[in-house]
């Protein structure tokens, strides 16, 4: 009869042990940029929303694992909605950053990832509050670095209102004279500028595309034509 009786708790024991499911650790990324490298600071309005997009990517580990993503750090003057979010990856949560009339300046930020089977993951980040019309950024004075496909210089600029929220004409851009006016568009979204190709004036033909900051911005342009008569491919880069 003993020998009945341990033979079933071992068979017991055995049958538990099989069904018992070990979870391996989650591998995953956390990413808020379209190139799912890095989370990245971000420029918000003073006075809006910006909506930032964080996608989560799972690699290996238990794959019925949830992710809670948790923000911290933001000045009680600046909403966010969601602050907490919790899903199984792969996924994207879009958290929606509110101002009105907020002072301008930089606040560190932090995004920790917290799952069941692995440990916290933490992503510090910077956001930077900067005006509703972007182009106010690059109001007044600006000095110009110019690397080109044939010389190296610098020149002074002035930005300008052009009277329509984030477009900047930039006098003198380049160098390329007083009569020479270029009209630059910012997307306050994704931080970006564009230049239209056009006749900016001084016998001035060219587009461009580029990047900004709060504090500088980066065009690559290429010109067709230029007071000095050709034309050349350059990247420069203003700041305040």
């Amino acid at each position: 009869m003993q020998k009945i009786v341990l033979f079933v708790l071992t068979l017991s024991i055995f049958t538990l042990s099989c069904d018992k499911t070990v979870k391996q650790g989650l591998v995953y990324t956390v990413t808020n940029d379209a190139q799912d490298s890095i989370m990245k600071d971000i420029f918000i309005p003073d006075s809006g929303t910006y909506t930032m997009p964080v996608k989560v990517k799972f690699f290996t580990g238990y794959q019925n694992d949830y992710v809670k993503l948790v923000l911290t750090g933001l000045p009680s003057d600046i909403k966010v909605t969601p602050d907490t979010f919790t899903s199984i990856p792969n996924f994207t949560q879009n958290f929606v950053f509110n101002t009105y009339h907020v002072a301008l300046g930089v606040h560190p930020v932090t995004l920790t990832a917290y799952t069941e089977t692995a440990v916290p993951q933490i992503y510090n980040f910077n956001v930077t509050v900067i005006p509703a019309d972007c182009a106010k950024l690059f109001w007044g004075n600006l000095v110009g670095t110019s690397a080109c496909t044939s010389r190296s210089y610098t020149s002074a600029a002035t930005g300008v209102s052009s009277g329509t929220t984030n477009k900047l004409i930039i006098n003198n851009f380049a160098g390329y004279g007083i009569h020479c006016d270029v009209v630059v568009d910012l997307n306050c979204d994704n931080d970006s500028l564009h230049i239209a190709y056009g006749n900016y004036g001084n016998g001035v033909m060219l587009s461009g595309s580029g990047i900004f900051t709060a504090d500088s911005m980066m065009i690559n342009y290429v010109a067709t034509s230029i007071p000095t008569g050709g034309g050349e491919s350059c990247t420069i880069t203003y700041k305040k």
